[in-house]
């Protein structure tokens, strides 16, 4: 019984493995641990990025930026995953205070390393236009030729075409420029060799796809053409300064067309005049104009600007009213009323 002991004790003693090799073997999954994290932060650094779904398209990086608020901005727009990850990079590398203000042409596939290159390039690739709501052709024009690559009489001669128009977009009577009221508010990032025609299809491109399936419908409901839509919020657009009063004023036109009365829309003067005036006097009320609306019945020939989708919401969002005028006091606010009695209140109370 003792011998068998001592033979068994012999034999787990030889299979003891060696303190020299379980320090060897733990050195190597370590040294195999270090390598894989060194080759998953190199990945993570020089590969491309397969977690995002693709996408590109510009970003625009401002000078006052810093490298922690660039990573937001590129996780928000879909082409970093970890904005964290994007500073701890730039900060290691030596790149977090060599980013350059400008517009970047940007992909989800791209690695940290090609991306923060770009960055911090200092290349810009295109113009940033900023076209606000209300804009006509002619703004935005001299906006385009202010970035100095596409000239304003260039950009004019391409708005003066109907070629790149889809079918709604096109009116039956003679307007001044065929794309007013579909080059929609918005920033674009404009290629450096992006012709006017290229910026019209954008503007126009843009439009159609804000133009949803439901704002398609709702506009059927009103028995309004998708063109005489755009026209009408038009004309909001210049009326209203305020977000409350634009409904309001969708329902006074509204009440006006139902019942056959002229609009009087002092925009209409100004878009026709091309002036810019608080108030016009009664023999300019009577300019002759198509788009005067004080002249003529009706909605003018076609948008006098291009309107944000605030205003085309607020004609779908009209509240039922008996509204037939309105007036602004000095600050833009409307006050709204039933009869004429009513207005002149108002004119006397509020206007300046």
């Amino acid at each position: 019984m003792e011998q068998q002991k001592q033979t068994t004790t012999q034999l787990h003693q030889g299979r003891r493995v060696p303190r020299k090799k379980k320090g060897r073997r733990i050195v190597a999954v370590l040294a195999g641990l270090i390598c894989l994290g060194a080759a998953a932060v190199a990945y993570g650094y020089f590969g491309p990025n397969f977690f995002l779904p693709y996408k590109s398209g510009y970003v625009h990086v401002r000078s006052d930026m810093t490298a922690s608020e660039v990573g937001d901005i590129l996780t928000d727009k879909g082409y970093i995953a970890s904005p964290l990850w994007f500073r701890a990079v730039a900060t290691v590398t030596g790149q977090a205070g060599d980013i350059h203000a400008g517009e970047y042409t940007l992909d989800s596939r791209m690695s940290l390393h090609a991306l923060l290159d770009k960055l911090t390039s200092g290349k810009s690739e295109a113009d940033r236009l900023v076209v606000p709501e209300g804009y006509t052709v002619r703004e935005i024009a001299k906006a385009v030729a202010a970035n100095g690559r596409i000239s304003e009489a260039d950009f004019l001669k391409a708005a003066s075409s109907s070629d790149q128009l889809l079918p709604y977009m096109k009116g039956n009577r003679k307007v001044t420029f065929p794309t007013e009221g579909f080059l929609f508010p918005d920033t674009y990032f404009i290629p450096y060799d992006a012709t006017a025609d290229d910026v019209i299809a954008m503007m126009i491109k843009n439009f159609d796809d804000h133009l949803t399936d439901a704002m398609r419908a709702g506009i059927a409901k009103q028995n309004l053409s998708i063109y005489q839509f755009v026209t009408l919020a038009s004309l909001i657009e210049k009326e209203a300064k305020y977000e409350k009063d634009r409904p309001l004023i969708a329902s006074v036109f509204e009440n006006r067309l139902k019942i056959h009365m002229k609009l009087q829309s002092d925009a209409s003067i100004s878009y026709a005049m091309g002036t810019h005036k608080a108030a016009y006097s009664i023999n300019e009320t009577q300019y002759d104009s198509p788009y005067n609306t004080y002249r003529y019945e009706g909605l003018p020939p076609g948008p006098i600007g291009n309107p944000g989708m605030d205003c085309m919401e607020a004609i779908l969002e009209a509240p039922p009213t008996k509204y037939l005028y309105f007036v602004a006091d000095k600050d833009g606010h409307n006050y709204f009323a039933a009869t004429y009695e009513e207005h002149m209140k108002n004119v006397q109370e509020h206007m300046p």
